[in-house]
């Protein structure tokens, strides 16, 4: 082995750069397997020699002469469930949002490769739990699948259901005429229905959910309290803030144990000590579901969220929603194709709060969403399509080739029934003259070879017209998808602009997102067809969806796993260099390639005296390079000119809370009134998020969403532009930068160790790279926490809202009081809000606009320190590979009377270093680990010769080809019907072609058999005649 072919492993995986990300990415996924793979190896081997050794000795020398304390060290740093728990606390979330009866649930199974995996629900928006689908890392058998329900808190349904039994009390004073409401005369229709309705609505909403759970009527709940429900011993208490586990090893059973935590399903629950079991639904009590499966679209971290619209979502679950719409990398906004052509757009899905939030985040583009027009075979007409776009000749051309295929079916009936006449005569009457047979058999051959003739001809009309009829869906479904893509990409344009005139100083241009149309109910049989399931029913492809590529399915599938490679690989990386860094150590521990030089100084001496100034030196300057950085990042913070934006904001601000009273300003209807009772439990809410149901529909309201927006409207120009731009710009230039600096300390390093080895100057050169490689980590780092200065400061504005809810706590209190009931009191509650905001305003948004300012300043303020951790761990790092280093070269003896030996030294009792024994195995173990070194650097170059991806999914695979959900990356524009385009005869036509050949064969056989024979007879009589002449 030449010690070249293994020096540089960092240099295979930043060789990969220059190939795309799709391609980048699998492979450098295989490269972190192999090396976690061989260090587990390594750390087992090493742990094995140690543990030998501590078994036969504990002496110091002897743990000195092995090396003990690094070993131990390399068996920690290679410590495979510590790197695979960093790998599995990695997570992408992606959310998949849309509303009932959308089909995400369905899509969502298609992506995941499971089709009974999520049960459907399109039936109540409320029972749909937030479901995350996690990868499962878990290797045993019995937990193949896994599920943890985490239920709500105590306390949360202990205010849900108090709300409930005082909205009880306040119907009850309308229905009496009693209470607040009725000498108030600021809304008139408040007495008949609104404001009686308000309250009735949320009523039944809350008793929707209370009855599946405790089993309750509402007219038996009229006369309960909350304590009466949540009593110790009840099935549904034991249950709250608990997290309940799964385990499964198959589908078959673990869909069902998991339905009843998804949908309305009942289950049966005990009480506290057993003391009560009954049947109930469980989903309004759940907080969120967690399921793990292993699903290759999982891998490196993506977790798929399913999440209903914001504008369904169910108030006990809003604030887990938006906890998870907060934190999405790439969202899948999904609309059915149908509902889409009705709809004003697919994104009206998306809250006024959910796109600014994309916005600030730099998600709103088309590698942060998608657009997925689901169901896209419903209602597909392709006569109709035809005649829209005026192409007549394709309607007259499909009923031609009915007509000519209806020709041929008739020819082929003809001569099936004229075929039974001679076909009879033949196999039933043995006593037909040779002649009579003759013609027979001469008229079953003709008719027969027309039979087929026609047959042919109808069978290649029939694939034409397959073809084509498929072709003219294809083309149906390809029409409408760009008719709404058009309408789609019109109204965010548009969307677009009066964003763009509302927001100082914004320019980002318009940037369309990604629109699948999709099929889940085409995809399932083709998938099924490539699977090749001997048990699994085997269903007919749909009509216009010859192959995957058609459904829509790898298409998105492909583009996801585009949209998330930058962040999933970011961290693949930060985990191989952390195994470079392992396998260089134990590389430079195991060299046995330099001669050992026998000297009058420690290792420690010739640090002290020549590496350590130029250490100091590194240290300087990469501290010097931090400190520039660090500045430019402060520049980067998006709050440090706002006194603009503030004062908009106050302008706005008194125009919003003026208009509260109204149901919706901006709206068809602007001066229609709140209900008095919407108006007053919004106050009574903060002002936070309320969601109304009156007269049937569901209408949120969240006034301190709107102020907070008002800010961020104002700063999202500035707070992209620093953020996502500015501040991503700089790692480029910081990586080249310490590239500079740390290549040419390392070059300094290596000339210093040159001169006092000259005899090891090539063995020094192949340890080059190794030094020059611990920077990949430093730079992993350093873009790490550049990242990590723009994500955590997008998570600040989102705090915002809940900062001026703060603000105006005292005033909505305030303007709740019951001594404000009575004439004039809606009138009199607006006035407390609007003169707060008249005086107050300016005040409460600098307040709250301060503190978030302080915390972007906190995260960027973090910078300086964590460079300082960064550089300093990089020197200790250079450090230790250099001793190693240096190990390997030096061997200090000191031998009292040795006449070679510098004057003055101390004499020893024995050599430091151990006895030779312990020598031996710590070359034996050196030697082992070479060659596992060896091997695991012949992995890595495999992993990156080709493109290893494989698909589990895909029997038919080639290996060394991407996986086949990443070959389409788009869906196709033309038409083909491929291997689905055989016709075949029917069976009763196969089966009477087979028996006119056999009885034709049997005919001509017979006829053979009787020539030979007569052949035979005229011989043996010529024979015969011959031997009477010779005679």
């Amino acid at each position: 082995m030449q010690s070249w072919d293994t020096t540089d492993p960092n240099g295979k995986i930043d060789a990969l750069d220059v190939l795309p990300p799709q391609v980048r990415m699998p492979m450098l996924e295989d490269c972190f397997g192999a090396g976690l793979k061989y260090s587990s190896k390594l750390a087992e081997l090493i742990k094995h020699a140690v543990q030998e050794n501590d078994d036969d000795r504990d002496d110091c020398a002897d743990a000195e002469a092995l090396e003990r304390e690094k070993l131990n060290q390399w068996i920690k740093e290679a410590d495979e469930d510590e790197i695979q728990e960093e790998r599995r606390q990695f997570e992408i979330l992606v959310g998949v949002q849309g509303k009932t009866g959308a089909g995400k649930t369905s899509l969502l199974n298609a992506l995941l490769g499971f089709k009974d995996l999520l049960p459907p629900n399109d039936a109540l928006v409320a029972t749909a739990a937030i479901c995350q689908v996690a990868y499962n890392y878990c290797d045993d058998p019995k937990k193949a699948f896994r599920a943890e329900i985490s239920f709500r808190k105590h306390m949360e349904v202990k205010h849900e259901l108090n709300k409930f039994f005082e909205d009880i009390k306040l119907r009850d004073q309308l229905l009496n005429g009693r209470g607040e409401f009725e000498d108030d005369d600021d809304d008139k229709e408040g007495l008949d229905n609104s404001d009686l309705g308000e309250v009735v609505e949320r009523i039944n909403a809350t008793a929707e959910k209370i009855g599946p759970v405790w089993g309750y009527t509402l007219t038996e709940l009229e006369g309960m309290s909350t304590q009466d429900l949540l009593t110790k011993s009840d099935p549904a208490v034991k249950l709250l803030s608990t997290t309940k586990k799964i385990n499964s090893p198959d589908l078959a059973t673990f869909a069902p144990a998991i339905k009843p935590y998804l949908d309305a399903t009942t289950t049966s629950i005990s009480g506290r000590a057993g003391r009560e079991t009954r049947d109930m639904a469980v989903w309004p009590l759940i907080d969120h579901v967690k399921v793990y499966v292993k699903s290759d679209i999982l891998r490196g971290g993506i977790v798929l969220v399913d999440l209903p619209g914001l504008g369904e979502i169910v108030e006990s679950r809003a604030a887990v929603a938006k906890k998870f719409y907060d934190k999405l990398t790439v969202t899948i906004v999904v609309t059915p194709s149908v509902r889409a052509a009705g709809e004003k757009t697919a994104v009206d899905l998306m809250t006024e709060n959910q796109e600014i939030t994309m916005r600030m985040n730099g998600k709103l583009d088309d590698r942060g969403y998608c657009i997925v027009l689901s169901k896209a075979d419903d209602g597909i007409d392709w006569e109709t399509t035809a005649r829209n776009q005026r192409r007549q000749d394709d309607i007259k051309m499909m009923g031609d080739l009915h007509k000519k295929i209806t020709e041929e079916t008739a020819a082929v009936r003809k001569l099936k029934t004229e075929l039974q006449k001679p076909l009879g005569s033949l196999t039933k009457n043995n006593k037909i003259s040779k002649e009579k047979k003759r013609i027979l058999l001469d008229e079953l051959r003709d008719k027969s070879e027309k039979k087929r003739k026609h047959q042919k001809a109808r069978n290649d009309l029939q694939r034409q017209k397959k073809e084509f009829h498929w072709g003219q869906i294809f083309t149906a479904v390809q029409f409408r998808s760009a008719l709404l893509e058009r309408d789609i990409n019109r109204y965010l344009r548009g969307k677009h602009a009066v964003f763009m005139k509302n927001c100082p100083g914004a320019d980002a241009p318009y940037c369309p997102p990604k629109i699948f149309p999709i099929s889940v109910r085409a995809y399932w049989p083709l998938r099924r067809r490539i699977e090749n399931a001997p048990d699994s029913l085997q269903e007919e492809p749909m009509e216009g969806f010859p192959d995957e590529a058609y459904t829509g399915i790898p298409a998105l599938k492909s583009w996801l796993y585009e949209a998330t490679i930058p962040p999933r690989e970011r961290h693949m990386k930060a985990l191989l260099h952390r195994l470079v860094g392992l396998y260089n150590n134990l590389q430079t521990w195991s060299d046995q390639e330099c001669e050992k030089i026998k000297l009058h100084m420690t290792p420690e001496e010739l640090q002290e005296k020549y590496l350590n100034p130029e250490y100091m030196i590194l240290e300087k300057k990469l501290r010097t390079f931090g400190a520039g950085l660090s500045k430019d990042v402060a520049d980067c913070n998006p709050l440090k000119n706002i006194n603009k934006a503030l004062a908009t904001c106050v302008e706005k601000c008194i125009d919003q809370v003026n208009n509260w009273i109204y149901k919706d300003p901006q709206g068809a209807n602007p001066h229609a009134k709140l209900a008095y009772a919407t108006f007053l439990a919004i106050i009574k809410a903060g002002g936070g998020c309320f969601f109304s149901r009156a007269k049937g529909q569901r209408i949120i309201y969240d006034w301190m969403d709107g102020l907070a927006n008002t800010f961020r409207n104002q700063i999202v120009s500035q707070w992209v532009s620093y953020l996502h731009k500015r501040l991503p710009s700089l790692e480029a230039p910081a990586r080249a930068e310490i590239d500079t600096r740390w290549d040419h300390r390392v070059d300094t390093i290596i000339g210093i160790l040159k001169k006092s080895f000259p005899r090891q100057r090539e063995y020094l050169s192949t340890k080059i790279s190794t030094l020059k490689s611990i920077k990949e980590e430093i730079k992993d780092s350093i873009g790490k926490a550049l990242d990590d200065v723009a994500v955590n400061s997008s998570g600040l504005h989102n705090e915002l809202a809940a900062d001026l809810k703060d603000k105006w706590k005292t005033t909505f209190k305030r303007a709740a009081a019951s001594k404000l009931k009575g004439k004039g009191s809606m009138k009199n509650r607006h006035q407390v809000l609007v003169k707060f905001a008249e005086t107050k305003a300016d005040k409460t948004y600098k307040d709250a606009v301060a503190k978030m300012k302080k915390a972007v300043t906190d995260e960027i303020d973090k910078i300086p320190k964590q460079l300082e951790l960064i550089f300093l761990r990089g020197v200790e790092k250079l450090r230790h590979q250099v001793n190693l280093i240096m190990d390997n070269i030096v061997e200090y003896e000191k031998k009292q009377g040795d006449c070679d030996s510098m004057e003055g030294l101390e004499d020893e009792e024995s050599d430091i270093g151990g006895s030779e024994e312990l020598r031996k195995q710590k070359i034996v173990l050196q030697e082992s680990i070479k060659a596992m070194l060896y091997e695991w650097f012949s992995a890595w170059d495999g992993c990156t010769d080709d493109v290893p991806m494989s698909d589990a999914e895909d029997p038919e695979q080639k290996p060394g080809t991407r996986a086949s959900w990443l070959k389409q990356s788009e869906i196709p524009t033309n038409f083909s019907l491929g291997a689905l385009g055989e016709v075949k005869d029917g069976m009763d036509d196969d089966y009477e072609d087979q028996w006119i050949d056999t009885v034709l064969n049997s005919h001509a056989e017979e006829d053979k058999i009787k020539v030979e024979g007569d052949k035979t007879k005229v011989e043996e009589e010529d024979f015969k005649e011959e031997d009477d002449d010779s005679d």
